[in-house]
């Protein structure tokens, strides 16, 4: 469970921090903390390798961050550990708002999945804004004919029956794999798991005929959806995905209603202060809400987020429940 940081008082109180009033805020006196941030380049660590789309958000934002302050926003990768090389980094790093950590729901997961974690994320970073969700979408191959959700669940209920029911993920824990697993708990399945590394082989074996369906997200399925070899049959969320309107939620099928997206956030060493936070929150608000951002962000299959310190806390709190109940249903474990 994440919360606020009350870097001035004892132990962890909520704190509610509206984008809007940043401005005001600071120059109430909050703000003299942040009167000369950044005086320095800020480094946004990313967890992953560049290339792929966490990295592109954070080069977007990054980008634009430095356009407002003259100031350089760089983006450093340190992939490895399934992101815990690089949030252990910025854990460590001086708490004055010049090393953030674009965070992706692993940053919650980990602590269920890994016995051994020689940090605790949730007291040692807080949370300063949200990105982007990245929905998951309900993708089959050549070896499922359904062409829709109940057509897919008659076929899938059969071949459970003789187990010969598969889906294929961009990895083992992750939130597509974790998806997966929470179809095969409310729909009483018993698909077979094959985990891939990452979306782009996934997405390749999937249209090959190695496995019968799986949850993927939108920009690495495309290229096989436009050539036809997958099809979307629908979004593992609440509500359609804006550049994709004929794509149904799977609730309107009588599948229970959830949201299987991910998230990218960013995060900052638990001691930033106040200033800084509201400071870099009311910026990327700012910067998510312009449409050429808005723009951008969804032609790559990603929904714009934003909010405050406080509703970033929230959403992570009932994620970290939603994906523990997950984990523990399906008794996933991951090997140190």
């Amino acid at each position: 469970m994440f919360r606020i940081f009350n870097a001035g008082g004892a132990g962890w109180l909520p704190r509610m921090v509206r984008a809007g009033c940043a401005a005001g805020i600071l120059a109430c006196g909050l703000g003299t903390a942040s009167a000369a941030y950044p005086d320095r380049p800020v480094t946004i660590v990313v967890p992953f390798a560049a290339g792929g789309a966490s990295d592109i958000v954070a080069r977007v934002i990054a980008q634009q961050l430095n356009d407002e302050y003259h100031q350089a926003f760089i983006v450093e990768n340190k992939p490895g550990g399934s992101t815990q090389i690089a949030t252990r980094f910025v854990i460590n790093a001086p708490a004055d708002g010049h090393t953030l950590l674009l965070a992706t729901t692993s940053v919650v997961n980990n602590a269920y999945l890994y016995k051994n974690l020689n940090y605790d994320a949730e007291r040692s970073l807080r949370p300063v804004v949200g990105l982007v969700d990245v929905p998951a979408f309900l993708i089959v191959g050549p070896t499922m004919p359904a062409k829709t959700v109940p057509e897919f669940l008659t076929i899938a209920h059969q071949r459970s029956d003789n187990n010969k029911l598969s889906f294929g993920s961009a990895g083992t824990a992750s939130t597509l794999h974790l998806a997966g697993e929470w179809l095969n708990q409310v729909e009483h399945l018993k698909g077979v798991h094959i985990p891939y590394k990452g979306s782009g082989p996934e997405v390749v074996a999937l249209a090959s005929g190695e496995v019968d369906y799986s949850f993927e997200n939108l920009a690495p399925a495309l290229p096989q959806v436009s050539n036809g070899r997958v099809r979307i049959l629908a979004i593992a969320g609440p509500k359609r995905f804006p550049t994709l309107p004929e794509v149904p939620p799977m609730k309107d099928f009588g599948v229970p209603d959830t949201d299987m997206a991910s998230w990218f956030v960013l995060l900052a060493p638990a001691a930033t202060p106040d200033a800084v936070v509201q400071q870099l929150n009311a910026s990327v608000n700012r910067i998510l809400a312009r449409p050429d951002i808005q723009k951008r962000l969804l032609d790559l299959g990603l929904v714009p987020t934003g909010g405050t310190p406080q509703q970033l806390a929230d959403r992570m709190k009932a994620d970290s429940q939603k994906w523990i109940a997950i984990i523990k249903a399906g008794n996933i474990t991951v090997d140190q």
